[in-house]
């Protein structure tokens, strides 16, 4: 009898080039739109500059993420994903956060240890890191309608925490939609290697997501300010200004 798991790769490779076709389609949706022919030229770049910088945090080890127990690591691939957004809107988060994903699963597929293991499905990996990226997007889109530069720093260092926030929260209903058994299995369990207790087990999630809440809250806004207000050309062609 053939086992189901051989049928797995294929079932992914599947699903990835669905998704794939979906961002050429979001791509070419963005695009149509623009009239400037150097502006595509520079969304196109922004768009593989940041790819490459999602790409590089997640393979190359203690850029991305960041181990704090045999089962548990927390990343910083979602400040990317966020400044990204912060600067292009909604598409671009969305493109972004599918990235995220993809290359999270990725790397699950490469043999990802501990909790990153769990990610090895497409279906597992990808939709919480898109809707993250996809959300904040539309959030950001809001605070630019703000025209006080100061309240839109503030405001984006709010919803940069919130927003990491949501991040944490989508990861774990959707690895609990997938895997019942084995993230309740870690919030109760009483072995060392799982952390301990339930009550040790979910303060150090809370830690991990208040320091990734923190670090986003800090760099995103004033990196956004700094690209801003470099890049006046940028700063038209984006939702925030």
């Amino acid at each position: 009898m053939t086992n189901s798991a051989n049928y797995i790769p294929i079932v992914g490779m599947i699903f990835l080039a669905v998704l794939l076709l979906l961002t050429a389609l979001l791509g070419h949706a963005y695009n149509a739109k623009e009239k400037d022919v150097h502006e595509i030229v520079a969304t196109m770049t922004l768009d593989a500059v940041f790819i490459a910088i999602i790409l590089i945090m997640t393979f190359v080890p203690y850029l991305g993420y960041l181990a704090v127990t045999p089962v548990l690591s927390f990343t910083l691939l979602h400040l990317p994903v966020l400044l990204g957004a912060a600067l292009g809107g909604w598409k671009k988060g969305a493109l972004l956060g599918l990235v995220f994903g993809l290359s999270s699963y990725m790397q699950a597929l490469n043999g990802a240890a501990g909790f990153n293991a769990l990610f090895a499905y497409p279906w597992v990996a990808v939709p919480p890191r898109f809707l993250f990226g996809l959300i904040a997007g539309i959030v950001f889109s809001f605070i630019g309608k703000v025209s006080n530069k100061r309240a839109i720093g503030l405001y984006l260092a709010l919803a940069c925490a919130g927003l990491t926030a949501l991040h944490t929260a989508l990861v774990f209903f959707d690895l609990y939609i997938f895997y019942p058994d084995t993230i309740a299995g870690l919030f109760s369990s009483t072995s060392p290697i799982a952390t301990g207790t339930t009550l040790t087990f979910l303060l150090v999630i809370l830690i991990g997501m208040a320091g990734e809440m923190g670090i986003a809250a800090v760099i995103i806004p004033s990196l956004y300010l700094a690209v801003t207000k470099a890049s006046p050309r940028l700063r038209r062609a984006r939702r925030l200004r």
